[in-house]
């Protein structure tokens, strides 16, 4: 098992190896773990996720103890703009509710501004995952605003939020 990256009280950030695709695909393919997010509305195997990922990302797998639980990141990290594209996905649904999503994001955050010298870390979210914005709210995200009907899921059009948060406005 790789060495942890990051870690906090309950989760630890470990970097991705491909044998973790298998546990990602699996979760992608859960209607239940992906009907509010982008992912999940085509069937995905092992093989369709790319690897290595996304060169102007910085992608984690989340692990409490030894079980590997979920994938977290910044994506499209743009170098002049100094801004990022923060997602989770919490996949092992035994450990929805824990505060996982809140550590990690927390995480993710000082990560980003300490580290990658970010100064905007942004999210989009559905409009009905309220569990998701509780979280993005109470680590300081900041309502931008309404992204209207750009998610098509479980045979209808989704409104987004549009969130983010500034180097000088996180909690510390």
């Amino acid at each position: 098992m790789e060495r942890a990256f990051l870690t906090g009280e309950n989760c630890c950030l470990r970097p991705l190896t491909k044998t973790n695709l298998t546990k990602l695909s699996e979760w992608m393919n859960d209607d239940e773990v992906t009907r509010l997010l982008f992912t999940g509305s085509t069937p995905v195997t092992p093989n369709d996720l790319p690897w290595p990922l996304e060169s102007d990302a910085v992608v984690l797998g989340i692990w409490s103890g030894f079980d590997f639980i979920g994938t977290t990141g910044l994506y499209s990290i743009h170098p002049i703009a100094h801004s990022a594209e923060f997602r989770i996905l919490i996949g092992d649904k035994k450990y929805w509710g824990r505060g996982i999503g809140t550590e990690c994001t927390k995480m993710i955050i000082d990560y980003g501004f300490d580290r990658l010298n970010l100064n905007m870390i942004w999210l989009g979210v559905n409009i009905e995952n309220k569990a998701a914005i509780r979280v993005y709210e109470k680590v300081g995200f900041v309502h931008e605003g309404i992204l209207r009907q750009v998610q098509y899921r479980n045979g209808r059009y989704y409104d987004v939020h549009r969130y983010s948060i500034l180097r000088e406005e996180r909690c510390t």
